[in-house]
């Protein structure tokens, strides 16, 4: 079961649903059958054509399917612009629908690092740990962010204490939990960060890093928007250390 085709499955399982009449959803056990069944359907279709998807992703169509599910929470959520309330029942459809296809682009994105990860030659492999302080900001404004735009549509969901309380959360939460690791794999046009054992991987062209410096024994990946943060890597302990420094310094000479 591959994350990407599932999660094609449930965006187009969940547009059924979210498209049943008012009120929403008039038959809730019937509507849910019918979303779980559609879900079903769409994934099986799409896992029977393994290689159009790849080449789908290839061509980068997760962010098409991205933008248009995100186009009717904008529609819905523009008027607030302009001082009118939206229609609430419309306007969680519409932020629902949104996530579901944040979601469908995050696991086209992971599946497009999977296949570069499987087709290109891979020069390195290192191990480094993300910036604390950056993910702790990042993870917030994640937390904070979702909590905004459901204000705009049904008010009175955002406040400082709900903001205070996010930041509590993760600040528990990172402390509990350390720094994340990742690997970073370096590949002839791009560099992978890959998290754990999934099988996954952000892809990032060299020449979109914002800067790859080494210092002694500390690697430092400098990654831009839409996730800017900093990865460090010990190079103190690594075996073929010699192959880590002319993957990751042959940066510069890309640009």
């Amino acid at each position: 079961m591959r994350p990407f085709s599932l999660s094609l499955g449930g965006l187009v399982g969940l547009a059924g649903f979210l498209t049943t009449p008012r009120p929403w959803p008039t038959e809730p056990a019937l509507s849910l059958a019918v979303g779980t069944f559609v879900v079903v359907l769409a994934w099986a279709a799409v896992e029977q054509v393994p290689d159009a998807l790849d080449r789908a992703v290839e061509a980068r169509a997760h962010w098409l399917v991205g933008g248009f599910g995100v186009l009717p929470a904008v529609a819905v959520l523009a008027p607030v612009l302009g001082g009118r309330t939206p229609d609430e029942a419309t306007a969680i459809r519409a932020l629902v629908f949104a996530a579901a296809a944040v979601i469908t682009v995050v696991a086209g994105t992971a599946h497009y690092g999977a296949l570069l990860l499987r087709r290109e030659q891979i020069d390195a492999r290192i191990t480094a740990v993300e910036s604390r302080w950056r993910m702790v900001v990042l993870r917030v404004a994640a937390s904070i962010a979702p909590l905004y735009v459901l204000s705009l549509a049904v008010g009175d969901v955002f406040s400082t204490g709900s903001a205070v309380g996010s930041l509590l959360g993760i600040l528990i939460g990172t402390a509990l939990t350390g720094t994340d690791e990742y690997e970073l794999v370096a590949l002839d046009d791009h560099l992978l960060f890959r998290q754990g054992d999934s099988r996954g991987a952000a892809a990032v062209p060299w020449r979109r890093l914002r800067s790859v410096t080494v210092d002694g024994d500390t690697l430092r990946v400098v990654r831009g928007l839409p996730y800017p943060t900093v990865y460090v890597a010990d190079l103190s302990g690594v075996e073929d250390r010699q192959a880590v420094l002319e993957a990751f310094r042959s940066y510069p000479a890309l640009h």
